[in-house]
């Protein structure tokens, strides 16, 4: 029977399946950050998400790569905004507040729930008491640095790519596309060793109070002194992460097929039955996967703030120092502070 050996992770200086265990235990036992700044951040992020991406779609297939019309998809939804602010005028004012109020949530909210959950999880792991109010208080002191890098950084994310790609496939065709793809898979590489190297740049601007490109250098140069570390927990992470991903698709494949027999049964029947049998699973199932989300979220920021608190407390050893004197400075330094005392 073949069985599969997981390497010997503390040999490494770090005990890694404590790590997680406990992230995982930290996580069940605090429903309020993740109700607070994990499924409020993911509700927001992925109601965006999945409009964004069924606008990817439909975008794709309104192209003339598959259809004949003249006119783009984009020009098809700003004709509908039009005619609906026609027909429902009194609407317009309350549903543009909204999306206002929305956007805005979208682009500031996301950024300080992570300040406030990294927070709140360092200073908790260090004994100190700190809740929803202490996490807001002190992420808020980072959430403008914290802000500057993620715009700065999310030009080079996979998503971002993606977008780009099919932007260039819709509108140059595919014989500029196929030109163009070595140029992609380039920053598809790219982004993913910034993405390794900037690992811990959120923690160094967050815990450490460091400036962005401070923080930046830093992160860089502990990846590369501790990059087994980095590494290992990236795999494990991305294991748990794709796990998830299959939980959620799972989540929204039972409500799709819901809503395809609902829709089906409403061309025959009762079609504002259908849109509304329709909608209320559409809206459950975004909850529901908002809500596992949100439970990753906190989980994922846990195990890497505990692995930054850990590794950033190793110090490196010079080629001047000796390994012997450094071993016995630490044995010693217990030992005069108890005679002092």
């Amino acid at each position: 029977m073949l069985t599969l050996k997981w390497p010997r992770l503390e040999s490494l200086g770090m005990n890694y399946r404590q790590i997680i265990a406990e992230s995982w235990k930290y996580t069940q036992s605090n429903k309020r950050l993740i109700i607070w700044f994990g499924f409020l951040s993911c509700l927001l992020t992925t109601t965006v998400g999945v409009g964004y991406i069924a606008y990817q779609f439909f975008a794709l297939k309104s192209s003339y790569l598959f259809s004949s019309e003249d006119h783009s998809f984009l020009s098809q939804v700003v004709g509908v905004i039009v005619d609906f602010v026609k027909l429902h005028l009194s609407l317009t004012i309350p549903l543009g507040v909204f999306v206002v109020i929305f956007a805005i949530l979208y682009f500031l909210y996301p950024t300080l729930a992570k300040a406030a959950a990294i927070q709140i999880i360092a200073r908790n792991k260090n004994g100190q008491k700190a809740g929803v109010g202490t996490g807001l208080r002190h992420g808020m002191m980072s959430f403008l640095p914290l802000l500057e890098y993620h715009f700065l950084i999310k030009t080079f994310s996979f998503f971002s790519i993606l977008v780009e790609m099919s932007f260039v496939l819709r509108n140059l065709g595919p014989v500029l596309f196929k030109i163009f793809l070595p140029l992609f898979i380039l920053l598809i590489i790219i982004g993913f060793v910034l993405t390794l190297l900037f690992t811990y740049t959120d923690f160094y601007i967050v815990i450490d109070n460091e400036p962005v490109f401070s923080a930046m250098k830093k992160s860089a140069k502990m990846v590369v002194m501790h990059w087994k570390y980095t590494f290992l927990i990236s795999i494990l992470m991305l294991i748990i992460g794709l796990r998830i991903i299959l939980q959620v698709i799972m989540v929204f494949l039972i409500p799709a097929l819901i809503v395809l027999i609902t829709g089906y049964l409403a061309t025959v029947t009762l079609p504002v039955t259908g849109v509304i049998i329709g909608g209320i699973v559409g809206f459950v199932a975004l909850l529901l996967a908002a809500y596992l989300t949100g439970i990753v979220e906190i989980f994922s920021y846990t195990v890497w703030t505990y692995t930054f608190l850990e590794v950033t407390q190793e110090k490196d050893l010079s080629a001047r120092e000796s390994a012997e004197a450094r071993t016995t400075v630490s044995h010693e330094v217990p030992e005069q502070s108890s005679s002092e005392s």
